[in-house]
């Protein structure tokens, strides 16, 4: 098919995480960028349950009435987010009306003259071969963003076996493949000659000017004695460290480490403090804050901290879209050896034990300078969100 680079295309998007209408946390998203250049976007959220836990945040607003009936959230003249309804808990029916709702939106909001993408990220969605056979597409896109199988929650062989079932149908069906970290790129372009490294990037636009917000900080923040060495995202026992932030904390004891993001633990009941953290004194966990005060708090660092554990997950497939995110904001960064990172050494300290990595704290205190918040900033400048978008168009177009 011969098509115009200029040409608008329509995307079906299966996503794996929920548009946040509040926070806007996904201006962050590929398919935010791909609306605002004004393609025909359907974006999908991951199924939700109406049960108790829907119905308090009904009660409380976060849903209108609408939504509920529509099931559909206007973003532009020509694109939506349908955010399907899980009404009975059987997936094997569910799964089915969701594909029938989504083929009669894309009859409403599509173009029929424009070529469609079925995007897909979430390969969790159950039944996913349905909208693949289902849903009328010219080509199929699998976004591969993380290391699914190493997922904790397949804990059994059983669960394992299934998961990558569902993933290699999808990779073997794909016209293109996406992927966003070297692990993820090796072991799916074994399935699939037409698989592309397209790594995570940041949000520079957002983050270049962050030192702006010097004098402006966040009252939680301002009192917290500097050097500040921060950490902002989840707090999640496959990735982050523990051990290794511990020992930071303590061989750096004139240093604040400050922690912000939700505790993601199999404990419901744990904090904190149960962690074996809160006696520290040089130690600041400030809880979760919104995506948009980020650049507030990341003002107030000196450094910035990515602590992760070596693993499955991790070393196979993980590449933190903090990372370019700090590097926008000028932050020396210090993390750990994965493999993600060894194209960027000259603007990082990647951290290959737990001695180095709290002996790099030390060392990006010192030698943090001009020429290296500069070089730390081209590098960000070159690996933003709207650069990865006209990578992955000219990849599809080409494939049309």
């Amino acid at each position: 098919m011969d098509v115009n680079k200029d040409q608008k295309l329509n995307i079906i998007c299966l996503s794996n995480q929920l548009w946040d209408f509040e926070n806007w946390t996904n201006k962050k998203h590929v398919m935010s960028r791909l609306m605002d250049a004004g393609h025909n976007v359907i974006f999908v959220d991951p199924p939700i349950n109406t049960g108790f836990v829907f119905l308090r945040h009904l009660l409380r607003g976060n849903w209108s009435w609408n939504r509920v009936i529509t099931q559909v959230k206007k973003i532009t003249k020509k694109s939506i987010v349908y955010t399907p309804l899980n009404l009975i808990p059987f997936t094997f029916i569910t799964s089915f009306l969701h594909v029938l709702r989504l083929r009669s939106l894309s009859k409403k909001y599509l173009d029929k003259k424009l070529p469609t993408v079925l995007w897909i990220y979430n390969v969790e969605i159950p039944y996913v071969n349905r909208y693949v056979r289902f849903v009328k597409h010219t080509k199929l896109i699998y976004d591969c963003v993380d290391n699914y199988p190493a997922f904790p929650k397949y804990n059994t062989k059983a669960k394992k076996e299934r998961l990558i079932k569902t993933e290699n149908y999808l990779i073997k069906k794909s016209d293109l493949v996406f992927t966003t970290a070297p692990g993820i790129y090796d072991r799916i372009k074994k399935l699939n000659e037409k698989t592309f490294y397209t790594p995570n990037v940041g949000d520079y636009e957002m983050f270049k000017d962050t030192k702006k917000y010097k004098f402006q900080l966040p009252k939680d923040l301002k009192d917290i004695p500097e050097p500040r060495v921060g950490f902002i995202g989840a707090i999640d026992e496959y990735k982050f460290d523990f051990k290794l932030f511990k020992k930071a904390v303590e061989e750096n004891p004139d240093y604040s480490f400050v922690v912000i993001g939700p505790l993601g633990l199999k404990d419901k009941d744990a904090d904190w403090s149960s962690l074996g953290l809160g006696d520290h004194r040089n130690v600041y966990y400030l809880g979760a804050r919104p995506y948009k005060d980020k650049i507030k708090y990341m003002a107030g660092f000196d450094v910035d901290i990515i602590p992760y554990v070596l693993n499955d997950y991790t070393v196979g497939g993980c590449f933190p879209v903090k990372f370019h995110d700090s590097l926008a904001a000028g932050l020396p960064v210090v993390v750990t050896d994965l493999p993600a990172y060894h194209e960027f050494k000259d603007v990082c300290y990647i951290s290959k034990d737990y001695e180095s990595f709290s002996r790099n704290i030390r060392k990006a205190l010192k030698e943090d300078d001009v020429v290296r918040i500069t070089d730390r900033k081209n590098v960000a400048k070159i690996n933003s969100w709207e650069n990865k978008v006209k990578k992955m168009l000219k990849i599809i177009y080409e494939d049309l």
